[in-house]
């Protein structure tokens, strides 16, 4: 368990900010415009509306100052545009389920390189639980998984977009000490917001939004980057990189049960039944008790 107070409320923000994350689908559906037309008024209108809580940290001095500061936030930003560049193309060239499959797993990646970057400790109970998180995302993914020559663009878009949102998470999490999370949060969401902008007349998409798009960018802005990804950065702070990034695998699952009601779709048994898989992994990864550093590991030997 939690060692502090601000630890323990963590655990919470997590949970809030995987449901909001998990009504991203919605949204993009509701949106006629191209993915990166979408992109960038989302994360332009969530650089707006957080604009005020970033000055604040300004004047707390919590915001990037040096050079190797900025560098590090326009990183973190880049990977960020890449993540939802790629994986958004990746859903026109295979299936939903095997890009979701594909780009889940980044907990993977955070797990092995969270280790030796930042010397965070991997239980077994959290490799269990990863586990058992990764095989309910791939039942999930089972019934609508194929295979074929057009496919595979897709798929190899969707696995670049799980290694840049795991490059995302952790310059986050070694970085987040020392910046406040609107500090942080609106100089990254800026710097996506420039990238899908120059990106979207490259690919083809509209510069300018349709009003439909403008609305569902509001709510991905409103909801899935200020409840969701900006409460992510803040846990980052309290959290290991590899717990906030299993937490995500909790999308898919939530997002199925939300389609019934806004979208009228019913997921099929294979999800249902991959969906039970993953909150069972995830709350039994996510309930183990803080494992012993990996440099203390090493001192104790």
């Amino acid at each position: 368990m939690p060692s502090t107070r601000v630890e323990a409320l963590a655990y919470p923000a997590l949970a809030m900010a995987t449901v909001a994350v998990s009504f991203s689908a919605i949204f993009n559906r509701l949106a006629p415009d191209g993915p990166a037309t979408i992109v960038w008024v989302r994360m332009a209108i969530t650089a707006v509306l957080l604009a005020p809580l970033a000055l604040r940290d300004a004047r707390a001095g919590a915001l990037p100052r040096s050079a190797s500061d900025w560098s590090v936030v326009a990183l973190s930003g880049v990977l960020l545009a890449a993540h939802f560049l790629t994986w958004t193309a990746s859903l026109r060239h295979t299936s939903v389920a095997s890009s979701v499959l594909l780009v889940s797993l980044h907990p993977v990646l955070v797990a092995v390189l969270g280790r030796r970057l930042l010397g965070e400790g991997v239980s077994l109970r959290l490799i269990a639980g990863l586990g058992l998180a990764l095989v309910g995302t791939a039942i999930t993914a089972a019934g609508d998984l194929r295979v074929s020559t057009e496919a595979l663009g897709g798929d190899l878009l969707a696995i670049a977009g799980s290694i840049t949102f795991a490059g995302y998470l952790l310059v986050g999490r070694r970085v987040r000490s020392r910046y406040g999370a609107a500090g942080y949060s609106v100089p990254v969401y800026s710097v996506v917001a420039v990238i899908a902008l120059l990106a979207a007349p490259l690919s083809g998409a509209a510069v300018v939004p349709r009003p439909r798009t403008t609305l569902a960018c509001l709510g991905l802005a409103v909801v899935c980057t200020v409840l969701g990804h900006t409460v992510f950065n803040w846990t980052l702070r309290h959290l290991r990189a590899v717990i906030v990034s299993l937490a995500f695998l909790g999308e898919p699952p939530i997002t199925a049960l939300l389609a019934i009601p806004f979208l009228g779709e019913w997921p099929p048994r294979s999800a249902v039944m991959g969906g039970v898989a993953v909150l069972l992994g995830l709350g039994f990864a996510l309930t183990e008790p803080a494992p012993v550093p990996v440099a203390e590991e090493a001192a104790a030997q």
